[in-house]
């Protein structure tokens, strides 16, 4: 397993891309994020970030990725976020909509069955890609995994999952992610065979300092962001 390693003498720095035509930003890692960053892989946890907002918890975990040449996912989390959403996404829509196409087409019962299978309709989340990508992929038929174009060929090297503004969440979304690691495996609606927990931790992060439930349950809580930080 990769680490990050650290020189007083020699300041770690990593180039991130631009966005929408903005400077390329470049972020430089202090000792202590270092060290929390490692402790985290050595210990097959995920890391807890505490901070105010702007002090450069995002940028944190996209340079983490970065420097590991691991595949980046950012998901936010909203008030409206529930528990499987972290770990799968159920189309309802999608499959009402395909439903009615097959009752215009009068289509027969095994095609209608075929068509409307619950798996046809599952998209895998962030944790589903982080742990297991291999099934996700075949899960989301092939199709290229979320986030920045290069994922595909960084992958191999594990994932780095950004669960932004988690404390925005209701309570359950954190404690189903909690009951999913506790337990090594989820289960997706329809899929008679779980998912194993297994490869690159995620990286968790939590806004305001509000909410301290994931504290006991998650490795090295890292507060602030590193003095070399150049934006955002």
């Amino acid at each position: 397993m990769q680490f990050l390693s650290y020189d007083p003498h020699r300041p770690m720095t990593v180039k991130l891309p631009s966005h929408s035509g903005l400077p390329v930003r470049v972020h430089t890692f202090d000792e202590p994020s270092i060290g929390a960053i490692n402790a985290a892989l050595a210990a097959q946890r995920p890391l807890l970030v505490r901070g105010e907002p702007g002090v450069g918890k995002t940028q944190l975990a996209e340079a983490v990725a970065a420097k590991l040449r691991r595949a980046f996912y950012p998901f936010t989390v909203d008030s409206r976020t529930e528990a499987r959403d972290v770990l799968w996404r159920f189309d309802a829509v999608m499959r009402l909509a395909q439903a009615q196409l097959c009752a215009a087409l009068h289509q027969d019962a095994p095609a209608v069955e075929r068509a409307l299978a619950i798996t046809n309709f599952v998209y895998p989340g962030p944790l589903w890609w982080a742990f297991d990508a291999k099934s996700a992929g075949q899960a989301s038929g092939g199709r290229p995994p979320p986030g920045p174009a290069d994922n595909a060929r960084r992958q191999k090297n594990g994932w780095v999952v950004l669960i932004d503004e988690i404390d925005k969440a209701e309570s359950d979304v954190p404690n189903g992610l909690l009951e999913a690691l506790g337990a090594g495996q989820f289960t997706p609606e329809g899929f008679a065979q779980a998912v194993s927990i297994s490869g690159i931790p995620p990286l968790v992060r939590t806004d305001h300092q509000r909410r301290t439930r994931l504290a006991g349950c998650l490795s090295a809580p890292l507060s602030g962001a590193a003095p070399g930080l150049a934006t955002g």
